[in-house]
């Protein structure tokens, strides 16, 4: 992994806010490889959101919303799952979610390091899974205020297919090249994410392995009471939605569960009106107390 960076390119391809916010980038060491980690911090004291994107992506794609939660005057820590974008790790491990959610408590850890005793948690797609998981882990989550889950996986989309189709393909090859779906109304965004060169562009096959391992062990954890808020369109092709919903509402029965008509998986970069709406739903449910 090259772990020089550039940050001027980096911020501009992403329109990453530093005007009026300083922009921390850094590497936290994580098990044999380092985490990509930022954090966008006000100059004055401010709530703390921090922020997981899903698969293949990574904290730049989001770039947009980052920008719109330092303008709404929160401090933002975002970092790149393992595997994913400019951090290290492997892309195929029959472990990997157990990885993420280690990862994500590393993160944790520095922010704590860092002063930080509360924050806000908003998770996209597998970033919501980790998100939830962690959640969902005993004695984990006492950091965690108000939490937004948009998109979030439990299961993906064609599931049942998927879990026939996996063992029997895995005999032949290791990994299936990635299919760029419709994830948003927003053509420009689409054109972006599949020219972005930190963009995963294949899905190993241990990883969707790892994936049907984590929706057994995930569906076995105790219920948690935490009053969590969901948002989801209503036209995501990439999950199976409906089941999701009904699966977080078991997990999380005092959830709050959101849908956003027409929109499809990317929410947070849908077009500009699901997406401001997006963004106030967010905004909103971060300021409660």
């Amino acid at each position: 992994m090259d772990y020089t960076l550039d940050i001027s390119s980096y911020r501009d391809r992403y329109n990453l806010p530093f005007e009026q916010v300083k922009h921390i980038p850094s590497y936290i060491p994580f098990r044999d490889y380092y985490l990509f980690y930022q954090l966008f911090r006000q100059p004055h004291d401010a709530p703390v959101v921090l922020f997981l994107h899903g698969l293949f992506d990574h904290a730049g794609v989001h770039g947009d919303g980052i920008r719109f939660l330092t303008e709404s005057g929160y401090h933002v820590a975002a970092f790149d799952l393992p595997g994913h974008g400019r951090s290290g790790g492997p892309k195929q491990k029959e472990e990997v979610f157990d990885e993420y959610r280690e990862a994500l408590s590393a993160v944790l850890s520095r922010l704590y390091q860092e002063g930080t005793k509360k924050l806000h948690g908003i998770g996209h797609s597998t970033g919501g899974a980790v998100l939830a998981d962690y959640l969902l882990s005993a004695g984990y989550g006492e950091m965690f205020q108000n939490v937004v889950l948009v998109s979030p996986l439990i299961r993906s989309n064609q599931w049942h297919l998927s879990k026939m189709a996996v063992p029997l393909v895995s005999l032949l090859q290791k990994e299936l090249p990635r299919k760029f779906r419709m994830s948003t109304g927003a053509e420009a965004f689409m054109k972006q994410l599949k020219n972005d060169p930190l963009e995963g562009d294949t899905i190993p096959l241990s990883w969707v392995h790892s994936m049907f391992e984590w929706e057994r062990d995930i569906m076995k954890k105790r219920p948690s009471q935490k009053p969590i808020s969901i948002l989801q369109g209503t036209k995501d092709q990439t999950l199976e939605w409906k089941h999701n919903l009904k699966a977080y509402a078991a997990l999380f029965p005092r959830s709050e569960r959101i849908l956003i008509h027409g929109a499809r998986h990317h929410l947070l970069n849908e077009q500009k009106a699901q997406k401001q709406m997006t963004y106030h739903l967010i905004d909103d449910r971060l300021k409660r107390s």
